[in-house]
């Protein structure tokens, strides 16, 4: 079982899996409404290659999310997602409470001419980082499957901090 630090991340890749799972390769493939790209399979391959870039910056120090492998099949195959997520999982398990205190560097893009910017993180700053993004991209893929009908869990894409009905608590420290 993943850390403290790890858990919430793990338990939104499981989510995300048994998300997959129900899905046929036609739904999980197809684009969101008046868009060629984009669709649930995107925006899986995308929180993936932000966690891979993760998992590759423990090792060189410097993570980069924004060099992203486009068009994978991820994308497409239900299975090849299935796969990548186990694969993610694996990794971040390898993640020891050293590792997640460790010094990390992340590169990101500030603008359409390519100018990047360094700065210094840490490896469990990044992991709440991902945690964050991926909830956010799981919003968007749960507000796609409804509107194709499909059915998603309550909390399916909710910051923890967020009440979905009158009265439910929030745990706030």
């Amino acid at each position: 079982m993943p850390n403290t630090t790890l858990r919430p991340l793990f338990e939104l890749l499981h989510q995300m899996r048994k998300l997959i799972e129900r899905l046929d390769d036609i739904d999980y493939a197809m684009p969101a409404p008046g868009r060629t790209t984009g669709g649930i399979g995107g925006h899986v391959r995308h929180c993936l290659d932000h966690v891979f870039a993760l998992l590759t910056g423990t090792s060189t120090g410097l993570c980069t999310y924004d060099r992203r492998r486009r068009g994978t099949d991820v994308e497409t195959s239900r299975s090849a997602a299935i796969a990548a997520i186990s694969d993610a999982m694996i990794g971040l398990l390898g993640l020891d409470a050293r590792t997640l205190d460790s010094e990390v560097y992340v590169e990101t893009q500030l603008d359409v001419s390519g100018a990047t910017v360094t700065v210094r993180s840490s490896v469990s700053r990044e992991v709440a980082f991902l945690v964050s993004h991926t909830i956010h991209h799981n919003a968007i893929v749960g507000q796609m499957m409804r509107a194709r009908g499909l059915e998603v869990a309550p909390r399916f894409g909710l910051a923890p901090a967020t009440p979905i009905e009158a009265g439910e608590p929030i745990c706030v420290r």
